[in-house]
């Protein structure tokens, strides 16, 4: 299987986690803007629960769709192997539970992304992951002399 293929079951498995981040977020976006998120549902004083509703919480919403994005567009990346560190970037967020838009397949399918990013033929593939220039090419194996029969 060439590294083409390799890179797009898992560019689509980190697409999904940040899709669903991304859908996840914007709800609870429109949640907090109708005034029915999380600090309203609570009741009482519950300081917790008031710190993820209103401006505070539309904040927590900014910052988490914005990895959702980072997330996204790694896999976008990976998929047609054009920047292997935005890939490794978005492969790794996908891993960070409570950083990550969908905890509970974010580890799996990011430990799957990396594990594939991390193959030295996918490696390659990406522009300027090679060998660096300059670099003196490996020694060539010794000669495999077949053996005598005396």
């Amino acid at each position: 299987m060439n590294p083409q293929e390799r890179v797009q079951a898992p560019g689509i498995g980190l697409m999904v986690v940040a899709g669903i981040g991304m859908l996840m977020q914007f709800l609870s976006v429109a949640l907090n803007l109708l005034g029915i998120g999380v600090g309203s549902m609570a009741g009482g004083e519950q300081a917790f629960a008031n710190l993820l509703s209103g401006a505070v919480g539309l904040v927590f919403n900014f910052i988490a769709i914005c990895i959702a994005f980072v997330i996204f567009m790694g896999a976008r990346k990976m998929m047609s192997l054009e920047n292997y560190g935005l890939a490794m970037a978005g492969a790794i967020v996908a891993m960070i539970p409570c950083i990550s838009p969908c905890c509970l397949i974010g580890l799996p399918v990011g430990i799957w992304a990396l594990v594939t990013l991390m193959d030295p033929d996918v490696k390659a593939a990406f522009p300027g992951q090679g060998p660096r220039p300059g670099t003196p090419p490996a020694p060539p194996a010794p000669p495999q002399v077949p053996p005598t029969v005396t």
